[in-house]
């Protein structure tokens, strides 16, 4: 088994749409006998349509790693959130002046004032309930924070002060994600892992953001786009295109190549 793992959004796609050019090399890497595999901060119902398009063969890792899921929707494994913490990070965050989505099961749950939350969701098929009051009467996976560039990483450090029993995940230039201790996308695919009958001969990774480094670190091949945080392209094996030039692409061409070893390990950076 050879595995191909992907982020979605700024690696795979931008936005909603995956590009031809990805969907077409995708079906190249599974003709030639690969498997791949989603791993996001998306909920199902927002990852359904990329997981589809490209075809993927495997189990897809949602909302950062607090939930798997197969390709028709069923959970494989999942944490949550105890109810006293998600009610506690909730009230700490009601009165702020940025957009909150707390992620239940394929139930997003805000504020009537978090309005691009409200419109993504919606347009997704996702169901938003919007609520006056921090919610915690079912599982709370994920509470994603929607804030503006320049104050995330004030916002960051006030969570770290104040909540050392939580993972606190940069997921893009202005989100933010809150999940339960111990959990991330690296973590629930070892646990992946070590459910499969023998591990596969190679992984490979692709991912942009910080909550993709748990993930990286666990593949033979770690893979960012150009335009990656600095911390990723230091560790990266391989330098793909960005998204918006297909890098996903590029990167099934150099798989597909004579110049890429399985099992040669980590030898020096590669740019596409």
């Amino acid at each position: 088994m050879k595995l191909f793992v992907t982020d979605i959004d700024d690696t795979l796609s931008v936005g909603e749409t995956v590009s031809g050019e990805v969907c077409d090399a995708c079906a190249r890497l599974r003709d030639a006998g690969w498997d791949i595999m989603v791993a996001t901060g998306r909920t199902f119902g927002t990852s359904k349509n990329h997981m589809r398009v490209i075809g993927a063969t495997q189990p897809a890792i949602l909302y950062d790693g607090a939930r798997t899921m197969t390709l028709d929707g069923r959970e494989v494994r999942s944490s949550c959130f105890a109810p006293s913490l998600a009610a506690e990070l909730q009230e700490s965050l009601w009165q702020e002046p940025f957009e909150i989505q707390i992620a239940g099961d394929e139930v997003i749950r805000c504020r009537e004032s978090d309005r691009e939350t409200i419109r993504f969701y919606r347009d997704s098929g996702v169901v938003v309930h919007c609520v006056t009051a921090p919610f915690a009467a079912e599982p709370v996976y994920r509470i994603g924070l929607w804030i503006s560039p320049e104050r995330l990483a004030g916002v960051e450090a006030r969570l770290r002060d104040s909540f050392d029993d939580v993972e606190i995940l940069a997921g893009g230039a202005s989100f933010l994600d809150i999940l339960p201790k111990g959990v991330s996308k690296g973590g629930a695919f070892e646990r992946f892992v070590t459910g499969l009958p023998e591990r596969p001969e190679v992984v490979v990774a692709a991912g942009d953001h910080r909550n993709d480094l748990a993930l990286l670190r666990r593949a033979d091949v770690a893979v960012v786009p150009r335009n990656a945080t600095g911390d990723l392209l230091a560790m990266a094996d391989v330098v793909m295109p960005s998204a918006m030039e297909h890098g996903v692409a590029a990167l099934v061409d150099h798989l597909l190549s004579s110049d890429f070893a399985l099992g040669k390990g980590r030898s020096g950076k590669i740019f596409l």
